[in-house]
Formats: C-alpha cells, structure tokens, sequence
C-alpha cells in the first residue's frame, strides 16, 4: 500500500530501488502527497510497468536518470508508461543532460505483442496547467507525448501545457500528439 506522507519533498528511494522492478517505489512517491518527487540517481535505472500521476506534483528527474519501461511487459495494446486522467498542475522536469523516460520499441514489434501504436510514454487526458521540460521521451511503443480530452462525456479540453526543450527520438508513431489543448506551448 502506498505511504501517505505531509513532506513537501521526497526521493523515490527514500520508498526503495529494485533494478529489476521498481514500480511499487515509483507509484509509493507519486502517491505520498509530497508536492515535489525527485526521481534520483541509483545504479542502474528505474524499470517500472506503468505508472499513474496525481495532481499538485513536480517530478525531478536527476541527471542521467533513466525511468525505462519492464522488458516484457505493456502486453495490453493501450498500456502507456506514464498516465494522467483530471489532473491539473503538473511538473515533469529533468535537472540535467540524461533526464530520459524510455520503453522498448523493437520489442513491441513481435509476439507476444499485438500490434499497436498506443504504447505511449506520457499520456495526458482532461488535463490543465501542466509541464514538460529538459527531458528525452524515447523508444516508446506510440508517441512520446498525448495530450487529449477523453472520447466519452463530458469532454474537457486539455488547457495550458507548456512543452520546452525536450526531446522525443525514435517513438514507434510520432514524437507528440496533441489531440486537444487550450494554451499550448
């Protein structure tokens, strides 16, 4: 179960580090209430299956730092690395050269997966006042980065995502998809 804390600031291994699965530490810190998540360096990266963001967060990644998708897993044709539904302010940040979220492209391309082209890294859905900057989204199963409104009603536009200086290298459809934002940079 996730720790629920009143610290303005944690580290991710402050929760704990396995390089063969990390994802219960990464969830445990997006899910503590700190307003500020450092995503430090460890001694390899932070593997994960996907993971669910929370609203009045700033996530750090440090320099260097890899968050890499878990090799065979995201079987589901619509899994995604790292998601957000109804959030609003919202912080992605990499303090430094290396700061890199990457899945697992070439894998994606033969069984047991079936093909898709939604196997994103970030994917965010009614959301507002949102960040992304100095990190590199790469080798995803879709796009780097989505920003849309949900298909069902009530439909809410996504509204004033700023995007600076990232980059999205070698994702299996397209860099970013912006299917609906208010306020984009």
């Amino acid at each position: 179960s996730a720790l629920i804390c009143d610290a303005k600031s944690v580290k991710v291994s402050d929760f704990g580090f396995d390089p063969v699965d990390s994802t219960r530490f990464l969830q445990a810190a997006l899910d503590s209430g700190a307003k500020r998540v450092v995503v430090d360096k460890q001694f390899g990266p932070w593997v994960t299956l996907p993971l669910e963001g929370r609203s009045n967060q700033r996530v750090e990644i440090e320099e260097g730092v890899v968050i890499e998708a878990k090799k065979g897993a995201y079987l589901d044709i619509r899994d995604k690395m790292i998601y957000y539904e109804k959030c609003t302010n919202v912080t992605w940040v990499g303090l430094g050269k290396g700061a890199t979220i990457r899945m697992n492209r070439k894998d994606y391309w033969k069984p047991p997966y079936v093909k898709s082209e939604w196997r994103h890294g970030l994917r965010f859905v009614d959301c507002s006042d949102v960040l992304i900057e100095n990190l590199t989204v790469c080798e995803t199963g879709g796009d780097g980065l989505v920003i849309v409104e949900r298909t069902t009603k009530p439909r809410h536009l996504c509204r004033n995502f700023t995007v600076r200086n990232c980059v999205f290298d070698s994702n299996h459809r397209q860099g970013i998809t912006v299917g609906s934002c208010e306020n984009l940079l």
